[in-house]
């Protein structure tokens, strides 16, 4: 694999629009520059991470800052036209995750467009060299736009050590496709889409991470850096090293070297500005022992392919409300995703957790969305939603 460049820069604050600037300036300047890839007159779309109805300082969305900086930058190289195009997670509406991030103001301001590819216009494209699928629906503006820029945040993730720019470019495919990913098998079909979508430009967000239970509900950590490559899987190598993951033990960055979306081994990285070593910082990653559940409470977890919707439902209510009020969901068996059964022997009562599992819904009881909102589950095990931690 051909060697790939990587820049970190430092920001002083993560509040201050000034100093971001200067960061993602320079860590772009360290690669050569946006000049490397727009030139006068080219379209330019900018992938956030905007997922949730959250604000940067939490560390789940892209700060707004870096993508400020990025669109003036973009300009300045001649883009013609930009648009600030994201889908945010099942069960929560794009435009709304857009005004609490602060896109929409920034969108206004900037004179850029915004897009909710939720509600894009979409084609079929075919991946000849897709592993788990060669066809799949993506919004025209993704395939007709003439530079893409990858702009995600660092975090730890439920189903993987880490989500940074291959993760995020999960985000342009339809909501019925990103559960069924989850069937498929997450990592190749991460892959799989990138083949198709690969940016030419990923600038990674680690002006404020997260931490733990991600990649909504973990805690933020104020990091303040930005590492940029036009080597999506160089970036991503380079950002899981500095939260203390081997990216040889992240499986989607491996299966994207192997098959020659970019370079993850770091003796071939050229690594500019600030090192690995100065910036590192190892992360928490998730850890939630669910046998103790079972151990202790007789609650007993089942799932299988599920999405992460329902996983960060019931993960933030074990971690945050259910503290010191896990009598209520003694001897509960549930289940939960889109290809799970209920267990043979059932002790206790069954609980059928989210759509997926409305097939069976008459053994026991059910919540029923995709995912279920917080505060019908808590309403259901008799809690306060009002008292709801995030």
């Amino acid at each position: 694999m051909q060697s790939a460049v990587v820049s970190i820069a430092k920001a002083e604050s993560a509040d201050d629009f000034e100093s971001v600037h200067r960061a993602v300036s320079e860590s772009l300047k360290l690669i050569g520059g946006l000049e490397t890839v727009i030139t006068s007159g080219l379209s330019v779309l900018i992938k956030p991470n905007v997922l949730f109805t959250l604000d940067y300082k939490t560390g789940a969305v892209t700060n707004p800052y870096v993508v400020r900086s990025i669109c003036r930058l973009a300009r300045e190289a001649g883009a013609r036209d930009i648009t600030i195009a994201e889908s945010s997670v099942i069960g929560c509406r794009t435009t709304d995750a857009f005004d609490a991030a602060g896109y929409t103001r920034l969108a206004d301001e900037e004179k850029v467009k915004l897009l909710d590819l939720k509600k894009a216009r979409t084609l079929y494209m075919g991946i000849p060299n897709g592993v788990l699928f060669r066809r799949i629906e993506i919004p025209e503006a993704i395939m007709k736009a003439d530079v893409i820029i990858n702009v995600p945040v660092m975090k730890t993730h439920d189903m993987l050590p880490v989500t940074l720019g291959l993760k995020n470019m999960k985000g342009v495919i339809k909501d019925k496709d990103k559960k069924r990913f989850h069937v498929w098998g997450l990592e190749q079909a991460i892959v799989d889409i990138n083949k198709l979508v690969l940016p030419q430009c990923t600038v990674i967000d680690g002006t404020v991470a997260m931490e733990g239970l991600g990649p909504v509900h973990g805690t933020p950590v104020n990091l303040g850096i930005v590492i940029s490559s036009f080597d999506t899987v160089a970036a991503d190598a380079v950002a899981s090293s500095v939260m203390g993951v081997d990216p040889e033990n992240v499986g989607y960055i491996q299966l994207a070297t192997q098959q020659g979306l970019g370079c993850a081994d770091l003796s071939s990285i050229e690594v500019c500005g600030a090192s690995i070593e100065q910036v590192k910082r190892p992360f928490s990653l998730l850890s939630l022992d669910l046998e103790r559940y079972e151990r202790e409470y007789g609650i007993r977890f089942h799932e299988s392919g599920a999405c992460s919707g329902c996983r960060q439902t019931i993960y933030t209510l074990l971690n945050n409300y259910m503290k010191g009020n896990l009598d209520r969901m003694r001897d509960y068996t549930i289940i939960y995703g889109q290809t799970v059964k209920p267990p043979e022997e059932i002790k206790g009562k069954l609980l059928s957790f989210g759509t997926c599992t409305r097939n069976y819904k008459k053994r026991g009881d059910y919540i029923p969305g995709c995912p279920p909102m917080q505060e019908h589950v808590l309403e259901y095990f008799g809690l306060d939603p009002d008292t709801w931690v995030e």
